[in-house]
């Protein structure tokens, strides 16, 4: 019944309401907009979050040589063995392999690295550390001029006629996201910094990815080559942390920052365009937010000889109120469907180009806080505007 009188009232009021669909779903996309920026910041934050949050260095290293043996530090296990008092390490690698014509570039990840992170995929999957890599081992490659597929098995050389098999698991999306291959000109790393877009229509090579795991039992050379880091016990003492710290400099390292440093870069990165654009698009929310809650209520003041008629009837004021409720909930759910459905036209259709503009679990539940706070309004305001008239007092106005 209350919900073919709600009907009922949007038909008569329909312009009125058609306003509020338009407020509402304006609403929903700056909603969906200031969420997406948020959540785009993060993508780069969240996975390493939690080193970010211990105590610890971020290294970055050329070619490392190993300060006690001066061959190449060749396996993480090497990096636990020289430092004293770690909690956890992740690096990446150099292999020295070559494939076909050589213009191809090669790097491995440790087991950490590899559990730390998982770039976008165009088809296939990110690495499984349990799977048995000692006759064939597992690559993920970036676009190619080769026509590989998922599941192709491709042979490497060593340079010194020692070959491995490899099996395709994974192919990278054009541009993806990659932890560690560059060092910022200024040197202030931050959680963006921390990766690049690998582009083979730019950099002109394959590049393969393997786990260290599936190498380290080949002959061939490996060397600690790229991004580390470098966690330990809080209860670490400065000392110990500038020892480890010392042994870590002997390696060809470019550059070193402290993690709780990187945090605040991290930081500053993530907020500082909110800072600019958030004042801005807040302002916009409140006052379409308001506009559309104003008009709910002009909408229910509009309503209140059907209302005392209702009354006359048999209902009672607060179940006139829950009349105007429905009418509200049916308003706010067909802006919200708009608002849902334009976004999938504009990411489908590729409007959106390359705006951080997404569709989420998290914007979905910035739009349903609104909801919330919208029908909250619709039912305070017109209980306020109704339990101040009696039906004689509306009926004789009208």
């Amino acid at each position: 019944m209350f919900f073919k009188l709600s009907l009922k009232n949007l038909k008569h009021n329909i312009i009125m309401n058609l306003l509020i669909v338009l407020q509402m779903t304006v609403v929903f996309v700056i909603v969906i907009s200031m969420v997406s920026t948020i959540v785009s910041r993060f993508k780069y934050y969240t996975p390493i979050k939690d080193l970010l949050n211990s105590k610890g260095y971020f290294y970055y290293i050329d070619n490392a040589i190993n300060p006690q043996t001066g061959a190449t530090l060749r396996e993480t296990e090497e990096l636990y063995e020289l430092l004293d008092g770690e909690e956890n390490i992740l690096a990446a690698y150099t292999p020295w392999l070559s494939y076909v014509d050589d213009s191809s570039a090669f790097v491995s990840y440790d087991d950490a690295f590899i559990e730390c992170y998982t770039p976008d995929l165009e088809s296939g999957q990110w690495f499984d550390l349990s799977m048995d890599q000692s006759e064939v081992v597992q690559v993920v490659v970036s676009q190619n001029p080769y026509g590989f597929k998922v599941g192709d098995i491709i042979e490497f050389d060593n340079g010194y006629g020692y070959t491995i098999n490899a099996e395709i698991i994974g192919i990278l999306k054009e541009g993806t996201k990659l932890m560690g291959f560059t060092v910022p000109a200024d040197n202030k790393y931050d959680c963006q910094s921390a990766y690049i877009s690998y582009s083979y229509e730019i950099e002109e090579k394959t590049l393969f990815i393997f786990s260290q795991k599936g190498l380290i039992d080949k002959e061939i050379v490996i060397q600690l080559d790229g991004p580390v880091f470098v966690t330990f016990p809080e209860d670490t003492t400065n000392e110990a942390l500038e020892n480890n710290n010392s042994i870590m400099k002997q390696m060809m390292t470019l550059s070193v920052i402290p993690l709780n440093e990187m945090k605040s870069n991290s930081m500053d990165f993530i907020f500082s365009q909110l800072y600019t654009l958030f004042p801005i698009l807040v302002c916009i929310l409140i006052l379409t937010l308001v506009g559309a809650i104003s008009t709910s209520a002009l909408s229910a003041k509009r309503q209140l000889r059907n209302y005392a008629v209702y009354y006359i009837c048999g209902l009672k004021w607060k179940q006139c109120a829950v009349i105007n409720l429905f009418s509200s909930l049916i308003c706010i759910l067909i802006s919200f469907a708009l608002s849902i459905i334009a976004a999938f036209i504009a990411k489908a259709t590729g409007i959106l180009g390359d705006t951080v503009i997404s569709l989420g679990v998290w914007q979905i539940l910035g739009c349903v806080v609104i909801m919330i706070i919208y029908v909250l309004f619709s039912i305070i305001l017109p209980l306020n505007i109704i339990g101040n008239n009696t039906p004689n007092k509306i009926l004789k106005s009208n």
